[in-house]
């Protein structure tokens, strides 16, 4: 017989958050989560451009501002198809304080 366990709201981040899991003698046979606010990223970029998302995102949250940025501007990348060379993907510039000639510049034509 499985067991039906939820925690949330979890508060401790920017925003709340559920987790629902079934578990089926100690073992997680399912698990999801899901937010239940509504932050709207997506509306507040549309129409900007690509290069300055990573401002807005690094901002939805006090704790991993760092991490949001890096994502955003990974998938803008992802998203433009730029190949980023295997050299400097460990030496790009801090994308809290990046240089605008040297990041996604092939976007800006």
């Amino acid at each position: 017989m499985s067991t039906h366990i939820t925690v949330g709201p979890v508060t401790r981040i920017e925003g709340h958050l559920r987790i629902d899991v079934e578990v089926d003698g100690g073992v997680v046979k399912k698990a999801w989560s899901s937010g239940q606010m509504f932050r709207g990223i997506e509306r507040i970029l549309e129409g900007r451009d690509p290069r300055d998302a990573w401002v807005f995102t690094q901002r939805f949250c006090g704790v991993c501002t760092t991490v949001h940025a890096i994502a955003s501007v990974r998938a803008v990348e992802n998203a433009l198809t730029l190949e980023i060379p295997k050299n400097p993907k460990g030496t790009k510039s801090n994308p809290v304080f990046p240089r605008r000639d040297r990041r996604l510049s092939s976007c800006a034509s």
